[in-house]
C-alpha cells in the first residue's frame, strides 16, 4: 500500500511539473522545434547512449573481480538491462541497483560483495561526473539567475569526497560498529561490517579502482556528448563546456526522489539552465523530452529480458533485500 501511495505522490508532482512548464512556453513552438529535430542526429545519440552502456557493464564487471565470482559477459548485459528498466520504467520502489544485486549475487550468494561492486561502479561514475563538472565550471564560468550552479557542484563534490573517505577509512569505519552495538543494532552492525569489509578488499587493487575511474571518464564523456548532439539535431549550437557543466547539475537534480525516473523535474531543469544562455523555452523541453524519450527507449529491451530471468519469488526476495540493506 506505502509503495502504491508513494508512486502516485510522483506521478501527481510529475504532472504538476509538466503543467507548469507547458503554461509558460509556446506549444505551437514545442511541437515544431520536435517537428525540425534531425532524426540522423536523434538516432547517432541513442547508439552512443548504447556505447556508454557497454562501457558501463565493463566497468562493473572489473570491480566484481575481486570480491566474487563474476557472472558470464552475456549475463551482466542481461542484468544491466533489467536494472535500467527497473530504474526508469517499472512503478516500483525496487531500485535498479537491488536488481542487479540481486541477480548478480544470486548464483553465489555473494550479496554483500555484489552490493559492494554495484556501489563501487556508480561511485566511480560519480567521482568522474563530478571533476568533469567542477573542472568545466572553473574554466568556464556559468552564471544562471537563480541557481548558484558553481555552489551546487563543489558542494556535493565536497560532501562525495567526505562520504568516501568514512567509507573507505577503516578507522571511521570501526568507530561506527562499536557506535551501532552501544545502541544495540548489532544486526545493523555485522550487515555494514559485512560490506565495508569488501570495500576494504578493492583498497588492495589501486589498479582497479583507477581503471574504473579512467573507464568513468570516458562513459561520462559519452553521455554528456549525447545530449550535446541531440541539441545540435534540434538546431541548438552551444559550447561543449555548457554541456559539461549542465548537464551533471541536470543529473544531480533529476535524482532527487520526487517525480517519476526524474521525469518533469529534468524538463524543468533543462529549462532553468539553457535558458538562461539564451536557448529559447520551447527548444530547452524539447531537448529535455528528447533526453527523458532517450533514456526510457533504452531501458525498454530490459523489460524483454526480466521475463526471461524472473521467477515467481524473485520480487519478493529483492524487496527483503532492500530492506536489509537499505
Amino acid at each position: 500500500m506505502k509503495a502504491k501511495l508513494f508512486t502516485a505522490a510522483k506521478l501527481a508532482i510529475t504532472i504538476l511539473f509538466f503543467t507548469y512548464i507547458f503554461r509558460r512556453i509556446d506549444f505551437r513552438q514545442f511541437a515544431a522545434a520536435l517537428a525540425g529535430a534531425r532524426i540522423d542526429y536523434l538516432l547517432g545519440g541513442f547508439v552512443l547512449l548504447w556505447v556508454a552502456h557497454f562501457i558501463c557493464i565493463y566497468r562493473w564487471r572489473l570491480l566484481m573481480r575481486p570480491l566474487m565470482p563474476v557472472p558470464s559477459l552475456g549475463n551482466l548485459f542481461g542484468i544491466y538491462c533489467i536494472g535500467l528498466f527497473f530504474n526508469l520504467t517499472f512503478p516500483t520502489v525496487i531500485g535498479g541497483d537491488v536488481v542487479k544485486v540481486y541477480y548478480a549475487g544470486r548464483p553465489s550468494r555473494c550479496y554483500a560483495q555484489s552490493l559492494a561492486a554495484a556501489f563501487l561502479d556508480r561511485d566511480a561514475g560519480m567521482l568522474a561526473m563530478m571533476i568533469l563538472a567542477c573542472a568545466a565550471v572553473t574554466v568556464y564560468p556559468v552564471s544562471v539567475p537563480g541557481i548558484p550552479v558553481t555552489l551546487i557542484l563543489w558542494s556535493v563534490f565536497a560532501l562525495f569526497v567526505l562520504g568516501n573517505a568514512a567509507v573507505f577509512t577503516p578507522g571511521l569505519h570501526r568507530l561506527l560498529i562499536r557506535l551501532l552495538h552501544r545502541v544495540r543494532l548489532g544486526a545493523v552492525a555485522t550487515r555494514i561490517d559485512l560490506v565495508s569489509r569488501a570495500f576494504q578488499i578493492m583498497g588492495k587493487h589501486p589498479g582497479i579502482l583507477w581503471g574504473s575511474l579512467a573507464i568513468s571518464f570516458v562513459n561520462q564523456i559519452l553521455v554528456i556528448s549525447v545530449t550535446s548532439i541531440m541539441a545540435l539535431g534540434l538546431g541548438i549550437r552551444l559550447s561543449f563546456f555548457l554541456f559539461l557543466v549542465f548537464v551533471p547539475v541536470i543529473t544531480l537534480i533529476s535524482m532527487i526522489p520526487i517525480s517519476l525516473n526524474g521525469m518533469g523535474l529534468r524538463e524543468y531543469s533543462f529549462m532553468s539552465l539553457f535558458g538562461a544562455v539564451g536557448v529559447p523555452a520551447a527548444s530547452c523541453i524539447a531537448l529535455g523530452v528528447l533526453s527523458s524519450v532517450v533514456i526510457i527507449l533504452s531501458s525498454l529491451p530490459g523489460g524483454v529480458v526480466y521475463l526471461l530471468y524472473r521467477n515467481k519469488n524473485d520480487l519478493e526476495q529483492m524487496a527483503s533485500l532492500e530492506t536489509e540493506f537499505s
